[in-house]
């Protein structure tokens, strides 16, 4: 009798959509709760419920699982969500104030995201493989939003520079904001506290780039 060949497992479609989306969510969720230097394939699967080798099959590991997860709206706002379909009118507005409305945006979006502010908080003490997949999500952001400027700044300011002192003031401030209710005098645990650092964004900004 004729031995017959074995056939290649097929995994539904659907299941290997259900079974990725589970991992991207498990890793946020474990990396949130533990950080970058004990987040392992284990961990992770053992949250999704999953068997480890799926990490590898649709990610090829960690890194491609985590940097998965930085593409996700869950993680981090995009371009879209910040423009917030006023892509006309921003074009039209001063450098600063187009990078004002970026960053007092951009802080909200971010206060919204609990589990982003835990994972800032653990990038603040380690930068490795991992961290790096998740500063590039950032990096396209702010370009994308930026790309709308139209007006070059003042000649003697140092964009880069002010774009990296900004947001890390701004990362600061918001994860900071976790465990305080109260940071120099200032209630980050109150709408009027935030308005006072959105007020301040408004005034830094116009100061330093306006012509």
């Amino acid at each position: 009798m004729a031995k017959l060949k074995a056939v290649p497992k097929v995994i539904p479609i659907r299941n290997k959509e259900i079974t990725k989306e589970k991992l991207v969510k498990a890793v946020g969720k474990v990396l949130a709760e533990v950080g970058f230097q004990r987040l392992g394939v284990n961990m992770v699967a053992r949250e999704a419920g999953v068997d480890k080798k799926l990490i590898y099959r649709y990610y090829h590991g960690l890194e491609g699982l985590v940097a998965e997860y930085g593409r996700t709206v869950e993680f981090w706002p995009t371009a879209e969500e910040l423009l917030g379909g006023d892509a006309e009118r921003i074009r039209q507005m001063a450098p600063h104030e187009i990078m004002s409305l970026f960053f007092k945006r951009y802080l909200r979006a971010i206060l919204h995201r609990p589990q982003t502010l835990e994972i800032l908080a653990w990038e603040g003490v380690v930068r490795n493989d991992l961290t790096k997949g998740l500063e590039d999500v950032r990096v396209r952001t702010a370009l994308e939003f930026f790309e709308l400027m139209q007006t070059d700044p003042p000649e003697e300011v140092d964009l880069t520079a002010l774009v990296m002192i900004m947001a890390a003031a701004v990362n600061f401030l918001a994860v900071r904001s976790r465990m305080h209710d109260s940071l120099g005098g200032v209630d980050v645990r109150s709408e009027a506290g935030w308005k006072r650092i959105e007020n301040t964004l408004d005034l830094l900004l116009e100061r330093t780039l306006q012509q």
